[in-house]
């Protein structure tokens, strides 16, 4: 596993090694968002970039899905820690082909919508659904 950071204020942790990450786009967009959502420059997140096995796996232990899925995020809501983000990178490269997207987008969006879990937005309903994706087209 490697491991980084973007900025001051995102870790990153890469358990799977075969596709890259657009790090200065991530960085970048997490700048962005800081500034206009006004977030504490001094909380942290984690982003764990992983495979389809390690999300499925995550998916069924804490949401009772057994599949893989694309982003999930975990809230820690510490005054130093938002949370952590997990983003498989073998769904966001197969999203992207089938959206026709480039993978650096498809990576952006994911982190985008993982960050709004994070700062509290959720999409559990319709009108909460409507509310995150004006938030989320800001930023992607």
């Amino acid at each position: 596993m490697r491991e980084g950071k973007i900025g001051t204020t995102v870790f990153w942790f890469r358990e799977y090694e075969s596709l890259l990450f657009p790090e200065d786009v991530l960085a970048a967009t997490w700048k962005k968002i800081c500034r206009r959502e006004k977030v504490d420059k001094e909380r942290a997140i984690n982003l764990v970039l992983c495979s389809d096995y390690r999300i499925k796996k995550l998916n069924r232990d804490f949401r009772d899905k057994d599949k893989a899925t694309d982003v999930l995020s975990f809230c820690f809501d510490e005054p130093d820690m938002l949370g952590e983000i997990y983003i498989s990178l073998q769904r966001a490269a197969v999203q992207a082909r089938r959206f026709g997207v480039s993978y650096e987008s498809e990576m952006n969006r994911l982190f985008v919508h993982g960050a709004f879990h994070l700062l509290g937005y959720d999409h559990i309903d319709d009108r909460d659904r409507e509310i995150m994706e004006e938030k989320e087209a800001g930023y992607i």
